[in-house]
């Protein structure tokens, strides 16, 4: 399958590496199906690239690499909605947020992580309501 991304060129893509988001994104509905691509080797950045709309992509990262030590229990009513069976393996499950740029500032989006559930490919935003989880966590540039 191949996708024409303005941010990231002509990319082509097996079938079995998209993943599924069965109830879409929040602002999103019809962008159901996505491809997770690394940003380059160099960074733990990564890109959850539509293939329904390839003017959508989101920059991506998983939560440790920002915060030493981040742990989100998730609630057990939404694992059903990734497929997730008794006895999944834990390490199937996968976590990243999503990264902005605001007024040239690097923020990530702690309360409304995308799990997915590796295995069966299936995928969600999770949307946290604890008002202490930050919707806009500052990244600091290294060095």
């Amino acid at each position: 399958m191949k996708i024409h991304s303005p941010r990231l060129g002509r990319i082509e893509v097996e079938e079995e590496t998209l993943i599924r988001f069965d109830r879409g994104l929040p602002g999103f509905p019809d962008c159901t199906r996505f491809v997770i691509l690394d940003h380059d080797r160099e960074t733990p950045l990564r890109w959850l690239q539509s293939v329904e709309r390839p003017e959508v992509a989101f920059l991506i990262v998983e939560p440790q690499q920002l915060i030493a030590g981040y742990r989100l229990e998730v609630p057990s009513g939404v694992l059903p909605f990734l497929g997730w069976k008794d006895g999944d393996d834990e390490k199937d499950l996968c976590m990243f947020v999503i990264l902005n740029v605001e007024d040239g500032n690097l923020t990530a989006n702690l309360r409304a992580p995308v799990l997915v559930h590796a295995r069966e490919r299936c995928a969600l935003q999770l949307i946290l309501e604890d008002s202490e989880i930050p919707l806009r966590h500052p990244i600091q540039p290294e060095g």
